[in-house]
């Protein structure tokens, strides 16, 4: 059996650290693993070309890809920066990135790993297209809990209630 950790879905938007930041509380609180999830939209890898690729039959790193979005670039590097200040404070964390629908790829990873999900909620309307379409599909169809992180939570709340 495998098990189960804490799931959080980051985005690099400004509401990601907080999700971390509960996350990683729930995850010490509970006693388990913290993954961080980034799914990045198929329709933004469209066409991006790879950097670097090893030979047919190599093993190694792997490729890099070369970017011309700059958003998705610098949602890469905050996406990266959260991960390195929870490694940098001692915490155990890891990263999984994968590319497809949001939604779809939360559920099926909740399915297989999570005991819990923890997403953002930028605010707006559930229909408008920076709303939480994705958050309300997930809610919807989730077999395990989901813990919704505001922007309106103070830090001073998650470091000390949690």
């Amino acid at each position: 059996m495998v098990e189960k950790v804490v799931l959080a879905s980051v985005d690099g938007s400004p509401i990601s650290r907080k999700v971390a930041r509960v996350a990683l509380r729930l995850a010490e609180r509970l006693g388990l693993q913290l993954i961080l999830l980034h799914v990045v939209s198929e329709h933004l890898m469209a066409g991006v070309q790879t950097v670097g690729r090893p030979s047919p039959g190599e093993s190694g790193a792997e490729p890099i890809l070369a970017l011309k979005d700059e958003t998705l670039n610098e949602e890469l590097r905050v996406v990266h920066s959260i991960v390195s200040e929870l490694m940098e404070s001692g915490v155990k964390v890891k990263l999984l990135s994968l590319t497809g629908d949001p939604s779809r790829i939360i559920l099926e990873q909740a399915e297989k790993l999570a005991a819990l999900i923890v997403m953002g909620y930028k605010g707006g309307g559930f229909l408008e297209p920076s709303g939480g379409r994705v958050l309300k599909k997930v809610i919807e169809k989730a077999t395990v809990p989901v813990v919704v992180v505001t922007p309106n939570l103070d830090q001073e709340v998650i470091d000390s209630s949690l």
